[in-house]
């Protein structure tokens, strides 16, 4: 048995009014059996996928490894990534920005931002009822004024209520504003599972 973190798609039970991790068994789990024992998730506010650690056995940990819609972290979140081209495939295509990334930034550098940009979308998902930042044929490449005024009041409201001091300047792309949102979470602590990072 060994800690893990994964990212992996989060699932909907039947009537669309719960989520869950896939591959996971949880309470209103649409398609059981999943992987039995604790978990914890943090997810992508209303985006469909999520950061999520467990204790698993290594016939689990193998059964994820081989889903082509999860990725592992390695165990030693200090070292220097380096599989940025499985990175940069995996992320972007689910809205997570990752044109930052340098030869010299750690798992854990990367992890922690990622983290930041979960929270700010959790708290837009919540002041916007529901509503994503992302998805729903928004993507990092469409530019600030794309969006509708609504959207960016919501982010603007998401900023205020953090307590951040930012302003929009010019017309940036959203893939800047998401990586200005994982890094205002600043030198922080999160907690997830047991696990600080």
């Amino acid at each position: 048995m060994a800690i893990h973190l994964y990212i992996l798609p989060i699932e909907r039970n039947l009537a669309g009014t719960q989520r869950g991790p896939k591959y996971f068994f949880w309470r209103f789990d649409p398609d059981p059996p999943g992987i039995q024992g604790g978990w914890a998730m943090m997810d992508y506010g209303f985006l469909d996928y999520a950061l999520l650690v467990s204790n698993l056995s290594d016939a689990d940990h193998a059964f994820l490894l081989a889903q082509p819609d999860v990725y592992s972290f390695p165990q030693d979140l200090n070292a220097q990534i380096s599989d940025g081209p499985v990175i940069t495939a995996f992320f972007e295509a689910i809205n997570i920005p990752t044109d930052w990334l340098t030869p010299s930034t750690t798992y854990l550098e990367f992890l922690r931002q990622m983290a930041g940009l979960f929270q700010f979308n959790q708290r837009y998902g919540g002041i916007s009822n529901g509503q994503s930042l992302l998805g729903n044929g928004v993507t990092l490449d469409n530019n600030w004024n794309n969006l509708s005024q609504q959207q960016k009041q919501w982010f603007n409201q998401t900023i205020a209520s953090f307590g951040y001091i930012f302003n929009v300047t010019g017309n940036p792309k959203l893939r800047a504003l998401a990586k200005q949102a994982g890094d205002l979470w600043g030198a922080q602590a999160f907690y997830l599972g047991g696990i600080q990072f």
